[in-house]
């Protein structure tokens, strides 16, 4: 079984701004622009929802600024700067030179001290683009720091980080935390003018290590020649922070003391996101996936993940499989509940668990509804078949014995009771709507399928 998600690998993040596969290189290019005019220190918070693509945006910007802050003959980087070149009516780039480290808060958040484990990136970075040579006294700089805060002797660390696999030793001891102003400027004395450090995937943290890595930064590394990058969720992050700190803080305040700029991440053009993981809308449930992910505004890998759990609960029966056959009463009511009700109760479960608890339960039939009456998907169902003999609809006029009126909100509405209310007993096992017949075991059939475990799901 294929996952298909646009994960932040290498190719991806190149190809995706290549290509402008999910619409964002016009704010990608923006952002650039901004740490470019940087005069003095500045610590950016970019905000967004989990699963909005902040990794893909920050390791977007981190892949502009090593193509076009320094000349290179790599392929790829050479193809990125011309991108870049195009988007701008064929202006060369003018950058400073900066240096530019990703830093993933979480992947070390078991650190002692973010200190350390920042610098450790910083080296492990910067070393992988152009390797220090052995003497460089950047080395010393990262021993020192390690003296001044942890208290221990590292002199004898020294030797082994100029040995000739000093990044392999450096992480095994990691023994590196303070003098730090001295680092930066042994650092960018040999690299470069300035210095980006985008700090990824903070309210993921544990609070006590998410609070002192903002401490920490604000109380050394402050210097005109570093920009920081704090790509995160806002709202999740005041969270973190009031758990360490105590309810009633006031997180959003305490903020301001580490940000001096506040940008939101803009959102992805869904459609070329779909395209990028090969989802189309050719089948009825493809074009219910689509409505759903758009009412309910999930993000990029809640989309996926959404379409993937879809395609496994029910792709077979719904994509034109000759293996089932629903032409008899309580079979076309099963095909309608798998293409319509199971997306449904999956979009649901994913995005919040009250809602779905209470549709389940019988106990509103707003999210039926929502969908069922969208316009766009009129098209794709014969909402005649949900009419008795002698009804129609109050858009339509009467015809011959047509004599209830009705609307489609309670045809719906009727087709939920029958489904997940208690309406059965042993006088009666099926509610007949229209051309549908439902019974008592519709909606287990349906909650099977939702689960991803019934006879309907494909794992190949």
């Amino acid at each position: 079984m294929r996952i298909n998600e646009l994960r932040p690998t290498e190719e991806n993040i190149r190809n995706t701004y290549l290509n402008d596969t999910i619409g964002r290189n016009r704010e990608v290019n923006a952002f650039v622009d901004i740490l470019n005019t940087l005069e003095n220190s500045c610590a950016i918070a970019l905000d967004g929802v989990w699963g909005s693509g902040k990794t893909f945006f920050v390791q977007q910007v981190k892949m502009i600024l090593d193509a076009c802050c320094r000349d290179s003959e790599d392929v790829d980087k050479q193809r990125v700067k011309q991108k870049w070149t195009t988007m701008h009516q064929g202006k060369e780039p003018e950058f400073q030179t900066q240096l530019c480290v990703y830093y993933d808060a979480w992947e070390n958040d078991n650190d002692e001290d973010p200190v350390l484990s920042l610098v450790y990136s910083i080296l492990q970075d910067v070393d992988a683009e152009s390797p220090f040579e052995k003497e460089s006294g950047i080395f010393d700089k990262g021993a020192a720091i390690a003296e001044c805060l942890s208290g221990r002797n590292v002199t004898a660390v020294v030797e082994s980080l100029k040995s000739k696999d000093a990044l392999t030793d450096l992480r095994k001891k990691k023994q590196i935390q303070a003098e730090v102003k001295s680092f930066f400027d042994e650092l960018l004395v040999e690299r470069a003018d300035r210095l980006v450090i985008i700090v990824d995937e903070l309210d993921r943290c544990k609070p006590e290590y998410a609070v002192r890595l903002l401490e920490r930064v604000k109380h050394y590394f402050a210097d005109d020649r570093i920009s920081f990058v704090f790509s995160t969720n806002i709202k999740e992050l005041q969270h973190t922070i009031s758990k360490f700190y105590g309810e009633g803080f006031d997180a959003v305040r305490y903020f301001d003391r580490f940000f001096d700029l506040r940008l939101t991440l803009p959102p992805v053009d869904m459609d070329s996101y779909l395209r990028s993981i090969s989802f189309d809308k050719q089948y009825v449930v493809d074009r219910v996936c689509y409505e759903l992910i758009k009412q309910y505004g999930l993000s990029m890998r809640e989309s996926s993940r959404f379409i993937q759990d879809v395609k496994l609960a029910v792709y077979e029966p719904t994509h034109g499989s000759h293996k089932y056959n629903f032409c008899f009463p309580d079979g076309k009511e099963e095909l309608f509940g798998l293409m319509y009700i199971v997306p449904l109760l999956i979009a649901l479960k994913i995005t919040d668990e009250k809602p779905y608890n209470q549709f389940v339960a019988g106990e509103n039939a707003a999210p039926l509804v929502g969908l069922l009456c969208d316009t766009q998907m009129r098209d794709d169902w014969s909402y005649s078949d949900f009419l008795s003999q002698d009804e129609y609809y109050d858009t339509k006029q009467p015809v011959g014995s047509k004599t209830k009126c009705v609307t489609l909100k309670q045809k719906i509405t009727d087709i939920y009771e029958a489904i997940f209310g208690n309406h059965y007993s042993y006088q009666n096992r099926a509610i007949t709507i229209g051309e549908y017949q439902f019974t008592a075991k519709t909606k287990e059939r349906l909650l099977r399928a939702a689960s991803g475990l019934s006879v309907y799901a494909k794992y190949d």
